[in-house]
């Protein structure tokens, strides 16, 4: 008998998308979900294609991550990164191609993921791409460098417009990275 996936869900994680899907009166919560739904299903997809098992989805604060085995090499790992970005673009153009005050916010939200995730900072897609193509210590610098660049950007957006969301997003990826060990 094969075992099912094992769902995690952190508590906080799920009362942050309580409360902002209750306080949401632009339905903007609402737009977003397929768009990311559909992000997520990229991924699926490849990693079924790719012929392997989703043992684990979690929600946690920083998104939904997909446990699979076997992991990964090359061709295969950038083809598993990069399917969520594209099926995400492609779900951006045709909301978008739909027109409506829903499919046009849905649509411009899944472009914004779609632009965020390309970026080559691990744990995002662009950064697992950066780790397909280059040698692991490599990537990790990289996107390392790339993480304390978006949060130097997100300081200047700060502190000339008044928006704190960039330089929380490079906070969050700077710890993410700076808390990875460098496996060589």
């Amino acid at each position: 008998m094969r075992p099912g996936v094992k769902l995690e869900f952190s508590p906080l994680a799920i009362l942050l998308i309580a409360l902002a899907y209750f306080f949401d009166t632009s339905g903007i919560v609402s737009a977003v979900v397929p768009a990311a739904a559909v992000h997520e299903l990229g991924h699926f997809l490849a990693l079924r294609l790719c012929k392997c098992r989703l043992r684990c989805l979690r929600l946690g604060l920083a998104g939904l991550e997909m446990d699979y085995a076997p992991r990964q090499e090359g061709l295969r790992s950038l083809l598993c990164a990069a399917a969520g970005p594209a099926l995400g673009g492609l779900y951006a153009l045709c909301a978008c191609a739909l027109g409506g005050d829903f499919w046009l916010i849905s649509g411009a939200a899944s472009f914004l993921l779609t632009v965020f995730n390309l970026l080559p900072i691990l744990p995002l897609d662009g950064g697992r791409v950066l780790r397909a193509l280059l040698p692991e210590r490599a990537a990790l610098r990289f996107s390392r460098c790339a993480a304390l660049a978006l949060t130097g950007a997100g300081v200047y957006v700060a502190l000339a417009y008044h928006s704190a969301a960039l330089l929380a997003a490079g906070l969050w990826l700077v710890l993410c990275n700076f808390c990875t060990r460098d496996r060589e």
